[in-house]
């Protein structure tokens, strides 16, 4: 047995996540879903996020599939900053990666950029706080560690968050990178014109293309984000500090049809996490019309990454060939439903391997 730990969340994760798992589980009866309350529902009920005891267990599995989180009747931050990005520094899961590969029956254009973000450091860092005051955060079980004492005196009220890099996790980030990058159309984005401290992000990132033989070339994430829309064919793989990266990779997953669309995996040496980009979207929840491509593609990038391939190849092409066919999500002005598209694709992934 291969066993999968599943945190269906919120809206439309707790919608879709499941039917995705059966449709995986139609095609390999190896995979082993085992599910996890872990909700908006459950703070609302019982004030808890994620637990350290679920964190240890999140270990044990192969991968976590995830759906999606958030709810109106919560503070916008609480459940994205104690669920994913807790999860992703726990679990130490510093690579993120965006594929955003168009349709062209979708779309209409070939696009095919991957975004590779470092996940853990930069801007969501978690060191935040206000002047007047003082504050202490500390570091003590990642792959660096630190103790930060900051405090001051204001005649008004001054918000602070603080990016951090570390040069430890940089250099085991774009090594992962340039293993992950197989072309040489590599773009590495930052601002270091006016932020400092991007200057070792790109000392470090010219360092080690030297190692890999990677020929790269730095954009500033303002330009590259105007070039993008202007030439998206341009670019293959950018290479983003987390928060340009959080912001670009939802810009290009617009033009390869949409956050329908947009699957993700949080990459580490030990475990992993797999996505859809979209969020709980309360607002069609239960209603059977949300685009499951997403949660399809990142269950993809999830059967590949734990070594599944003839799995994940025979639900990537019943994928393509729907589509193709013209089985079009409501989403993309389609006529199938949530339900009734995932039932194509499973019905498609069961036939005969040479009728795929």
């Amino acid at each position: 047995m291969v066993d999968i730990a599943v945190i269906p969340g919120d809206g439309i994760g707790k919608e879709i996540i499941p039917q995705v798992c059966r449709m995986l589980h139609s095609v390999d009866q190896s995979l082993n879903f085992v599910y996890y309350d872990i909700s908006s529902e459950r703070y609302i009920n019982r004030g808890i996020t994620v637990t350290d005891n679920e964190i240890e267990e999140f270990k044990s599995y192969k991968s976590i599939f995830f759906g999606a989180i958030g709810d109106f009747r919560v503070k916008p931050g609480v459940m994205e900053q104690n669920v994913i990005l807790k999860l992703r520094k726990d679990l130490d899961l510093y690579m993120n990666i965006r594929p955003a590969i168009s349709f062209k029956r979708i779309t209409g254009n070939e696009i095919n950029i991957t975004i590779l973000r470092e996940n853990t450091e930069d801007f969501y860092s978690g060191i935040s706080g206000t002047l007047p005051g003082k504050q202490t955060f500390e570091m003590g079980k990642g792959i660096c560690n630190y103790n930060v004492d900051i405090s001051g005196d204001s005649d008004s009220a001054i918000f602070y968050t603080m990016g951090i890099l570390s040069e430890r996790n940089l250099t085991r980030f774009f090594k992962k990178a340039y293993e992950i990058a197989g072309s040489d159309n590599i773009t590495v984005t930052d601002k270091a014109n006016a932020v400092q401290m991007y200057s070792i992000w790109r000392d470090i990132a010219r360092r080690q293309s030297e190692i890999y033989n990677k020929e790269i070339k730095f954009e500033y994430a303002d330009s590259l984000a105007y070039n993008i829309i202007k030439n998206p064919l341009k670019y293959k793989y950018i290479i983003a500090p987390n928060l340009y990266g959080d912001i670009i990779s939802d810009m290009t997953s617009s033009l390869a049809g949409g956050l329908g669309y947009a699957p993700s995996g949080n990459i580490g040496d030990k475990n992993s996490m797999f996505e859809p980009v979209h969020g709980s979207a309360p607002d069609i929840a239960g209603r059977n019309i949300a685009n499951p491509v997403a949660s399809i593609l990142s269950s993809i990038m999830m059967l590949k990454h734990i070594g599944m391939d003839d799995t994940a190849s025979v639900i990537e092409k019943s994928l393509k060939n729907i589509i193709n066919k013209g089985i079009i999500p409501m989403e993309s002005g389609g006529s199938y439903t949530t339900s009734r598209f995932i039932e194509e694709v499973t019905k498609i992934s069961q036939l005969p391997k040479n009728e795929i």
